[in-house]
């Protein structure tokens, strides 16, 4: 009868992992009272609602780059304790790109969208971009326990400019989108997002909330652990 009506029970015992990608962080930053999140492609202030639930005594990075939808992220976040909002582009190398701001918000990129986007390009807005690395150095930032990245297809450029901080062991968990579909152009092939992750010593923990266009996988979250920090959250020498 649920089922009928779009709804499904399933029974969950507390060891399962690839539900909520927020209890499976939980799970993995049990004992940290204060983690420090990045959360890049912060948009209006979803994520930093999402992690102050769950992480209510948090330190957030909060990154934004249409200033548009900057103004509307640092009003929400100025009412929220622990959380520092950045009107920043992300990427894998500093200076200015162009933004391609969409009719809806959420789906603006720095990449043109392609036919399973929706929405219509705005605006192009030209906006300051920095890299991870620079930016955790000029922050002096300690060890980072969640990368959170939703830039509609630039995730990758914004992980390849952490590369420092995932070659130091610096990053315990990342959270992204991975687009497998044709929503934007210039997509990387996703094994080749998969292999730098696998090859900078992260592994996967799961993919959550997959979304289906035309009956093919489009999208989907992941989540990635440090293989030295998952170690050390399970009590192990690292």
């Amino acid at each position: 009868m649920l089922r009928s009506v779009g709804f499904d029970v399933r029974r969950c015992a507390p060891s399962d992992r690839g539900i909520d990608p927020f209890y499976d962080m939980q799970h993995f930053l049990r004992g940290v009272p204060s983690p420090l999140i990045l959360d890049v492609g912060a948009n209006v202030g979803q994520s930093v609602d999402r992690f102050k639930h769950v992480f209510p005594d948090s330190f957030i990075h909060s990154f934004e780059p249409s200033p548009a939808t900057y103004t509307i992220l640092e009003q929400h976040c100025n009412r929220i304790g622990g959380v520092k909002t950045w009107n920043y582009g992300v990427g894998s190398s500093a200076g200015a790109l162009p933004l391609l701001e969409n009719s809806e918000s959420d789906l603006s990129s720095f990449l043109a969208p392609g036919s399973y986007c929706w929405g219509e390009v705005t605006r192009t807005t030209n906006v300051e971009v920095v890299t991870l690395d620079a930016f955790a150095q000029a922050q002096s930032l300690g060890f980072i326990h969640v990368l959170k990245s939703d830039t509609q297809g630039f995730d990758f450029e914004v992980l390849k400019g952490a590369e420092r901080l995932m070659n130091e062991d610096q990053i315990g968990l990342i959270y992204f989108e991975l687009i497998v579909s044709d929503q934007y152009e210039r997509l990387p092939p996703f094994t080749e997002v998969l292999s730098f992750l696998l090859q900078h010593n992260f592994q996967l923990v799961a993919f959550y909330e997959p979304f289906f266009q035309d009956n093919l996988l489009s999208w989907m979250d992941a989540l990635f652990i440090n293989a030295d920090y998952r170690r050390r959250a399970n009590g192990a020498p690292a």
